[in-house]
Protein backbone atom coordinates (compact mmCIF):
# COMPACT_ATOMS: atom_id res chain seq x y z
CA UNK A 1 0.00 0.00 0.00
CA UNK A 2 2.85 2.22 0.52
CA UNK A 3 1.34 4.34 4.17
CA UNK A 4 3.21 4.28 7.12
CA UNK A 5 2.21 4.91 10.42
CA UNK A 6 2.18 8.31 10.07
CA UNK A 7 0.63 8.50 7.01
CA UNK A 8 3.40 9.46 4.91
CA UNK A 9 4.33 6.72 2.26
CA UNK A 10 6.89 4.38 2.73
CA UNK A 11 10.60 5.39 1.09
CA UNK A 12 12.05 3.15 -1.40
CA UNK A 13 14.79 2.16 1.83
CA UNK A 14 11.27 0.89 3.84
CA UNK A 15 9.91 -1.04 0.64
CA UNK A 16 13.42 -2.61 0.27
CA UNK A 17 13.75 -3.72 3.28
CA UNK A 18 10.21 -5.35 3.06
CA UNK A 19 10.96 -6.70 -0.10
CA UNK A 20 14.26 -8.80 1.59
CA UNK A 21 11.62 -9.89 4.56
CA UNK A 22 9.49 -11.31 2.52
CA UNK A 23 12.10 -13.21 0.49
CA UNK A 24 12.97 -14.88 3.70
CA UNK A 25 9.31 -15.64 4.44
CA UNK A 26 7.55 -19.00 3.73
CA UNK A 27 5.15 -18.89 0.31
CA UNK A 28 1.95 -18.89 2.32
CA UNK A 29 2.90 -16.06 4.70
CA UNK A 30 3.97 -13.84 2.47
CA UNK A 31 0.92 -14.36 0.12
CA UNK A 32 -1.09 -14.12 3.77
CA UNK A 33 0.60 -10.27 4.01
CA UNK A 34 -0.28 -9.85 0.03
CA UNK A 35 -3.85 -10.43 0.83
CA UNK A 36 -3.98 -8.10 4.09
CA UNK A 37 -2.47 -5.29 2.11
CA UNK A 38 -5.27 -5.67 -1.08
CA UNK A 39 -7.73 -5.38 2.51
CA UNK A 40 -6.41 -2.43 3.26
CA UNK A 41 -6.71 -1.05 -0.38
CA UNK A 42 -10.00 -2.21 -0.32
CA UNK A 43 -11.53 -0.36 3.13
CA UNK A 44 -9.78 2.78 1.77
CA UNK A 45 -11.93 2.82 -1.38
CA UNK A 46 -14.52 1.72 1.01
CA UNK A 47 -14.26 4.46 3.06
CA UNK A 48 -13.37 7.55 0.58
CA UNK A 49 -14.26 6.15 -2.53
CA UNK A 50 -11.32 6.33 -5.49
CA UNK A 51 -10.07 9.41 -4.73
CA UNK A 52 -7.49 11.16 -7.54
CA UNK A 53 -5.07 14.63 -6.80
CA UNK A 54 -5.01 17.35 -9.08
CA UNK A 55 -2.66 20.04 -7.97
CA UNK A 56 -2.54 23.15 -10.30
CA UNK A 57 -0.74 25.83 -11.90
CA UNK A 58 1.08 28.29 -9.70
CA UNK A 59 4.11 30.07 -9.11
CA UNK A 60 6.49 28.70 -7.52
CA UNK A 61 3.00 26.86 -5.71
CA UNK A 62 5.25 23.47 -4.92
CA UNK A 63 5.67 24.56 -1.15
CA UNK A 64 1.66 25.09 -0.50
CA UNK A 65 0.92 21.92 -2.96
CA UNK A 66 3.83 19.75 -1.11
CA UNK A 67 1.87 20.59 2.15
CA UNK A 68 -1.21 19.40 0.93
CA UNK A 69 0.15 16.54 -0.18
CA UNK A 70 1.12 15.99 3.36
CA UNK A 71 -2.16 16.29 4.83
CA UNK A 72 -3.75 14.01 2.37
CA UNK A 73 -1.14 11.49 3.21
CA UNK A 74 -2.02 12.20 7.16
CA UNK A 75 -5.71 11.12 6.83
CA UNK A 76 -4.68 8.24 5.57
CA UNK A 77 -6.79 8.38 2.53
CA UNK A 78 -4.89 6.08 -0.36
CA UNK A 79 -4.77 7.60 -3.89
CA UNK A 80 -5.91 6.28 -7.13
CA UNK A 81 -3.87 8.43 -9.33
CA UNK A 82 -2.40 11.89 -9.82
CA UNK A 83 -2.01 14.93 -12.25
CA UNK A 84 -0.47 18.44 -12.31
CA UNK A 85 0.53 21.12 -14.08
CA UNK A 86 3.49 23.25 -13.81
CA UNK A 87 4.81 23.41 -10.13
CA UNK A 88 1.81 21.42 -9.41
CA UNK A 89 3.35 18.46 -11.93
CA UNK A 90 6.05 18.75 -9.48
CA UNK A 91 4.50 17.72 -6.50
CA UNK A 92 1.96 15.00 -8.52
CA UNK A 93 5.15 13.59 -9.65
CA UNK A 94 6.58 13.18 -6.26
CA UNK A 95 3.34 11.96 -4.79
CA UNK A 96 2.55 9.82 -7.77
CA UNK A 97 6.61 8.16 -7.03
CA UNK A 98 5.85 7.96 -3.23
CA UNK A 99 8.57 10.36 -2.69
CA UNK A 100 8.21 10.37 1.46
CA UNK A 101 7.34 13.38 3.24
CA UNK A 102 10.88 14.04 4.96
CA UNK A 103 12.66 13.32 1.78
CA UNK A 104 10.11 16.45 0.15
CA UNK A 105 11.05 18.64 3.29
CA UNK A 106 14.21 17.93 2.57
CA UNK A 107 14.58 19.11 -0.88
CA UNK A 108 12.31 21.73 -0.64
CA UNK A 109 13.15 23.58 2.28
CA UNK A 110 16.79 23.56 1.30
CA UNK A 111 16.10 25.14 -1.98
CA UNK A 112 18.27 27.72 -2.98
CA UNK A 113 17.75 30.09 -6.07
CA UNK A 114 21.01 29.16 -6.87
CA UNK A 115 20.54 26.06 -8.02
CA UNK A 116 17.92 26.38 -10.56
CA UNK A 117 18.89 29.63 -11.81
CA UNK A 118 21.41 29.32 -14.71
CA UNK A 119 21.10 31.70 -17.39
CA UNK A 120 23.50 31.72 -20.47
CA UNK A 121 26.94 33.46 -20.40
CA UNK A 122 26.55 37.23 -21.00
CA UNK A 123 28.25 36.64 -24.10
CA UNK A 124 25.74 34.47 -25.57
CA UNK A 125 23.03 36.20 -24.45
CA UNK A 126 24.34 39.63 -25.89
CA UNK A 127 24.68 37.09 -29.14
CA UNK A 128 21.00 36.42 -29.28
CA UNK A 129 19.91 39.88 -28.79
CA UNK A 130 21.81 40.81 -31.82
CA UNK A 131 20.41 38.37 -33.72
CA UNK A 132 16.82 39.74 -32.62
CA UNK A 133 16.88 36.08 -30.59
CA UNK A 134 15.88 34.38 -33.34
CA UNK A 135 16.15 30.69 -31.70
CA UNK A 136 16.19 31.50 -28.62
CA UNK A 137 13.43 30.21 -26.21
CA UNK A 138 14.40 31.30 -22.78
CA UNK A 139 16.82 33.13 -20.26
CA UNK A 140 17.33 29.78 -17.95
CA UNK A 141 18.92 27.18 -19.49
CA UNK A 142 17.08 24.30 -17.03
CA UNK A 143 20.17 22.25 -16.57
CA UNK A 144 19.34 23.03 -12.67
CA UNK A 145 15.93 22.20 -12.84
CA UNK A 146 17.07 18.63 -14.42
CA UNK A 147 19.28 18.10 -11.43
CA UNK A 148 16.51 18.65 -8.76
CA UNK A 149 13.93 16.65 -10.49
CA UNK A 150 16.51 13.99 -10.74
CA UNK A 151 16.08 13.26 -7.24
CA UNK A 152 12.82 12.08 -7.75
CA UNK A 153 12.95 8.06 -6.84
CA UNK A 154 12.23 6.87 -10.19
CA UNK A 155 12.77 8.82 -13.71
CA UNK A 156 9.77 6.99 -15.73
CA UNK A 157 6.21 7.07 -15.01
CA UNK A 158 6.21 3.58 -15.74
CA UNK A 159 8.07 3.17 -12.64
CA UNK A 160 5.69 5.23 -10.49
CA UNK A 161 3.37 3.45 -7.53
CA UNK A 162 0.65 5.38 -9.11
CA UNK A 163 -0.96 6.41 -12.51
CA UNK A 164 0.32 10.02 -13.43
CA UNK A 165 -1.06 13.01 -15.69
CA UNK A 166 1.13 15.62 -16.66
CA UNK A 167 0.30 18.36 -19.06
CA UNK A 168 2.70 20.52 -21.08
CA UNK A 169 1.84 23.16 -24.05
CA UNK A 170 3.60 21.46 -27.62
CA UNK A 171 4.19 24.53 -29.12
CA UNK A 172 5.77 22.73 -32.15
CA UNK A 173 2.44 20.96 -32.91
CA UNK A 174 0.40 24.11 -31.16
CA UNK A 175 -1.85 21.52 -28.79
CA UNK A 176 -2.00 20.39 -24.79
CA UNK A 177 0.11 17.26 -24.24
CA UNK A 178 -0.45 15.10 -21.67
CA UNK A 179 2.37 12.98 -20.37
CA UNK A 180 1.74 9.68 -18.91
CA UNK A 181 4.25 7.51 -20.03
CA UNK A 182 8.02 7.34 -20.74
CA UNK A 183 10.79 10.07 -19.17
CA UNK A 184 8.98 11.76 -16.11
CA UNK A 185 12.22 13.95 -15.77
CA UNK A 186 11.41 15.71 -19.58
CA UNK A 187 7.60 15.83 -18.78
CA UNK A 188 7.81 17.52 -15.49
CA UNK A 189 10.55 19.99 -16.92
CA UNK A 190 8.43 20.53 -19.83
CA UNK A 191 5.54 21.55 -17.53
CA UNK A 192 7.18 23.37 -15.52
CA UNK A 193 9.20 25.78 -17.92
CA UNK A 194 7.87 28.69 -18.16
CA UNK A 195 7.45 30.87 -21.44
CA UNK A 196 10.76 33.46 -21.73
CA UNK A 197 12.10 32.42 -18.38
CA UNK A 198 13.06 28.61 -19.12
CA UNK A 199 14.30 27.91 -22.04
CA UNK A 200 11.68 25.10 -23.93
CA UNK A 201 11.95 21.32 -23.38
CA UNK A 202 12.77 19.36 -26.60
CA UNK A 203 11.29 15.80 -26.63
CA UNK A 204 10.92 14.15 -29.76
CA UNK A 205 11.98 16.98 -31.93
CA UNK A 206 9.40 19.08 -30.41
CA UNK A 207 9.55 22.29 -27.75
CA UNK A 208 7.27 21.96 -25.00
CA UNK A 209 6.01 24.92 -22.34
CA UNK A 210 4.46 25.31 -18.92
CA UNK A 211 1.63 23.08 -19.21
CA UNK A 212 0.06 25.80 -16.68
CA UNK A 213 -0.82 27.83 -20.11
CA UNK A 214 -3.21 25.63 -21.32
CA UNK A 215 -5.49 24.89 -19.05
CA UNK A 216 -4.50 26.27 -14.48
CA UNK A 217 -5.19 22.33 -13.86
CA UNK A 218 -5.62 18.99 -16.19
CA UNK A 219 -8.85 17.53 -14.37
CA UNK A 220 -9.65 16.10 -17.37
CA UNK A 221 -6.97 14.31 -17.73
CA UNK A 222 -6.78 12.81 -14.55
CA UNK A 223 -10.68 11.59 -14.79
CA UNK A 224 -9.40 9.96 -18.09
CA UNK A 225 -6.38 8.37 -16.75
CA UNK A 226 -8.94 5.61 -14.73
CA UNK A 227 -12.00 5.57 -12.63
CA UNK A 228 -12.82 7.98 -10.45
CA UNK A 229 -15.73 8.24 -7.80
CA UNK A 230 -13.99 11.52 -6.66
CA UNK A 231 -10.89 14.13 -7.95
CA UNK A 232 -9.74 16.88 -5.19
CA UNK A 233 -8.04 20.04 -7.16
CA UNK A 234 -5.81 21.85 -4.44
CA UNK A 235 -6.04 24.75 -6.31
CA UNK A 236 -3.36 27.75 -5.99
CA UNK A 237 -5.25 30.91 -7.18
CA UNK A 238 -3.30 33.36 -9.74
CA UNK A 239 -3.10 37.19 -8.13
CA UNK A 240 -3.98 39.10 -11.39
CA UNK A 241 -7.48 36.72 -11.42
CA UNK A 242 -8.38 37.36 -7.55
CA UNK A 243 -9.85 40.74 -8.07
CA UNK A 244 -11.26 42.54 -11.00
CA UNK A 245 -11.44 45.97 -12.25
CA UNK A 246 -8.86 48.23 -14.21
CA UNK A 247 -6.21 48.52 -11.45
CA UNK A 248 -4.03 47.36 -14.19
CA UNK A 249 -4.30 51.28 -16.24
CA UNK A 250 -2.40 52.55 -13.29
CA UNK A 251 0.58 50.29 -13.36
CA UNK A 252 3.87 50.53 -15.08
CA UNK A 253 4.27 48.13 -18.57
CA UNK A 254 0.23 48.04 -18.72
CA UNK A 255 0.23 46.33 -22.19
CA UNK A 256 2.15 43.46 -20.61
CA UNK A 257 -0.48 43.09 -17.43
CA UNK A 258 -3.21 42.99 -19.67
CA UNK A 259 -1.99 40.04 -21.94
CA UNK A 260 -0.84 37.93 -18.77
CA UNK A 261 -4.77 38.58 -17.33
CA UNK A 262 -6.34 38.04 -20.91
CA UNK A 263 -3.87 34.99 -20.54
CA UNK A 264 -4.86 33.61 -17.04
CA UNK A 265 -8.83 34.25 -18.00
CA UNK A 266 -8.46 32.03 -20.62
CA UNK A 267 -6.91 28.81 -18.81
CA UNK A 268 -9.16 29.59 -16.19
CA UNK A 269 -12.32 29.58 -18.28
CA UNK A 270 -10.84 25.82 -19.66
CA UNK A 271 -10.41 24.90 -15.93
CA UNK A 272 -14.17 25.38 -15.01
CA UNK A 273 -15.15 23.55 -18.48
CA UNK A 274 -13.15 20.80 -17.37
CA UNK A 275 -14.58 20.68 -14.14
CA UNK A 276 -18.19 20.80 -14.94
CA UNK A 277 -17.56 17.77 -18.09
CA UNK A 278 -15.99 15.91 -15.61
CA UNK A 279 -18.92 16.65 -13.17
CA UNK A 280 -21.28 15.59 -15.64
CA UNK A 281 -19.80 12.07 -15.84
CA UNK A 282 -20.45 11.61 -12.68
CA UNK A 283 -17.09 12.48 -10.61
CA UNK A 284 -17.06 14.44 -7.62
CA UNK A 285 -15.07 17.73 -8.37
CA UNK A 286 -13.68 18.99 -5.31
CA UNK A 287 -11.71 22.45 -5.18
CA UNK A 288 -9.46 23.32 -2.27
CA UNK A 289 -7.37 26.60 -1.76
CA UNK A 290 -5.91 26.61 1.16
CA UNK A 291 -4.64 29.88 0.79
CA UNK A 292 -1.14 29.61 1.94
CA UNK A 293 1.08 32.75 1.12
CA UNK A 294 2.92 32.87 -1.76
CA UNK A 295 6.61 32.02 -2.59
CA UNK A 296 8.69 33.46 -5.14
CA UNK A 297 12.28 32.62 -6.54
CA UNK A 298 13.55 35.70 -4.43
CA UNK A 299 11.32 34.64 -1.28
CA UNK A 300 12.52 31.14 -1.07
CA UNK A 301 12.89 31.20 2.70
CA UNK A 302 9.03 31.57 3.12
CA UNK A 303 8.55 28.20 1.41
CA UNK A 304 8.74 26.55 4.53
CA UNK A 305 6.18 28.69 6.34
CA UNK A 306 4.22 28.35 3.49
CA UNK A 307 4.43 24.67 3.12
CA UNK A 308 2.92 24.26 7.31
CA UNK A 309 -0.17 26.71 6.19
CA UNK A 310 -1.34 24.95 3.25
CA UNK A 311 -0.63 21.45 5.35
CA UNK A 312 -2.80 22.89 8.29
CA UNK A 313 -5.84 24.19 6.02
CA UNK A 314 -5.73 21.24 3.96
CA UNK A 315 -6.12 18.93 7.33
CA UNK A 316 -9.32 21.12 8.08
CA UNK A 317 -10.42 20.96 4.63
CA UNK A 318 -10.01 16.97 4.85
CA UNK A 319 -11.46 16.35 8.01
CA UNK A 320 -14.50 17.48 7.46
CA UNK A 321 -14.73 16.13 4.24
CA UNK A 322 -13.75 12.13 4.56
Amino acid sequence: MGLTDDGSYASDEVKKTSFVRWMRLPLSEVFMEMATVEESLSASENNFGRVGVVFSSGFFGFFAHAGFLAAFREMRIVPAAFAGASSGAIVAAMAAAEMGNDDIRELLFNLNKDDFWDPDPLPRFLKSALRLFRGYTGYLRGDGFTRLLKRLPTSYFEKCRYPLAISAVDVTHRREKIFTSGNLVKAVQASGSVPMLFQAVEIDGGFYVDGGLSSKAPVEALADLCGLDKILIHFVASDNVKKTGNGFMKKRFTPWRMQHIAINTARMEDYERQKRIVAMRGVKVIEINTGAPSVGPNSLDRGPATYRAAKASALRYLEKMF
